[in-house]
């Protein structure tokens, strides 16, 4: 970073932002004791591993993992290296798991501690050894010490058929790892496509695959540190074999899609008590009164019904208020809920202040509440949208200024 930029970051730093989004550090730490406790209570007794992949869910990625620090965490899961990298600049030293693809490249030049790769094909595997024991490609001939150390996942394909080493294919890769001098498998995984669903039956049956799996596994590699197949969906199937779970998106306080659910996330989730960790808030930049009949916002979407006043907020799309929330959402003011009116612009949004006493410019308006019954809570927001919390969450630009409250 260039020392003039440093400087005038210095500078402005203590400049008000237009958009604040709040993290609670004790909702978060909570939500993770929650899941804790739900493991012990169900005699599963995992570890519990918090998935910061896709910058922590719209949360942060780094600033999620400072919050972590101090908790006794067996590695966090993170999705590329770019996120890997990001967390060991800023200091960030608990272990960390790549979940997602990386290309054998970046594999092979890793100079990252504590960071091991999740393999996800058999090819990939293939690979990986020929060029690390040098069999071709003269590129890591020299780069490569003969005492190298690779630790690895490997993801098994237990029925989703997205990523992971098909069944018929386990023995190819077993016998690969076992002659490998460098290759050091700490662990297997897998993932649930339909934990959340009415129907457990196909859960029930990637589960009894993983199961027989994980006794081979184990068979061949006595030392195997971790065997983890649960999501927070599938945080309650006590029935698979694993010691230690993946916590997504139950950690920063947001359920499971609320449109179907097994009988077992409806338990769960009654005997848990999640408590959202984000909240974002900008403030009142403009208020005006229009006439009936006056249209307001892009395409001439909405048309006034009676005189109306009318505010803007300097959030937009690129913001992360959707633009499906058009004519559709709502933001809070008090305890009074704005309607949005007309389209959501790229950084504006106008929303109804007609019936919001003494409101003026400069008011706090909370975009997405923590409040989980708030009609602008992710939840309801994913509702709104015909979408799922994942994607509202994820869509909060990671360019937002986010600060720790307690």
């Amino acid at each position: 970073m260039k020392s003039w930029f440093k400087k005038l970051l210095r500078k402005n730093n203590n400049i008000s932002p237009l958009i604040t989004v709040s993290i609670s550090k004790s909702a978060l730490i909570h939500n993770l004791n929650e899941f804790r406790r739900i493991s012990m209570a169900l005699d599963t007794k995992s570890p519990v591993a918090p998935v910061l992949k896709s910058n922590a869910y719209g949360h942060g990625l780094v600033l999620i993992a400072k919050v972590l620090k101090d908790e006794k965490i067996s590695f966090l899961v993170i999705d590329s290296y770019f996120e890997a990298r990001h967390l060991r600049n800023e200091g960030i030293k608990t272990p960390l798991l790549i979940i997602g693809y990386s290309n054998i490249e970046t594999i092979l030049e890793n100079d990252l501690k504590d960071v091991r790769f999740t393999i996800t094909s058999i090819d990939t595997l293939k690979e990986l050894e020929n060029k690390i024991s040098g069999k071709y490609h003269d590129k890591y001939k020299n780069k490569i010490k003969s005492n190298k150390k690779i630790t690895i996942h490997l993801k098994i394909d237990t029925g989703m058929h997205r990523q992971g080493i098909l069944f018929e294919e386990i023995d190819t890769a077993f016998n690969i790892i076992k002659k490998s001098r460098n290759i050091i498998l700490e662990g297997i995984c897998s993932h649930l496509a339909d934990a959340d669903s009415v129907d457990s039956r196909f859960t029930d049956s990637q589960i009894s695959v993983w199961n027989k799996i994980v006794d081979e596994t184990r068979k061949h590699f006595p030392s195997l540190l971790y065997w983890h197949i649960s999501n927070t969906a599938g945080h309650s199937y006590k029935d698979a074999k694993a010691n230690l779970t993946r916590l997504g998106i139950g950690l920063y306080g947001i359920k499971c899609n609320t449109d179907y659910k097994t009988n077992h996330i409806e338990k769960i989730e009654s005997s848990i008590n999640l408590m959202p960790v984000l909240e974002m808030t900008t403030y009142i930049s403009e208020i005006k009164k229009i006439k009936k009949g006056k249209y307001v916002g892009y395409n001439c979407t909405f048309k006034a019904p009676q005189d109306m006043t009318i505010a803007t907020i300097p959030v937009g799309y690129y913001e992360g208020i959707d633009r499906r929330l058009s004519n559709k959402g709502v933001v809070k003011i008090d305890n009074y809920f704005a309607p949005i009116i007309g389209r959501v612009s790229m950084n504006i949004t106008i929303i109804d202040v007609s019936n919001i006493p003494d409101v003026k410019r400069g008011d706090e308006v909370i975009v997405i509440s923590k409040n989980t019954e708030d009609r602008n809570s992710i939840k309801n927001i994913a509702k709104d949208c015909g979408t799922i919390p994942y994607e509202i969450a994820v869509h909060i630009p990671a360019h937002l200024r986010r600060e720790v409250v307690e």
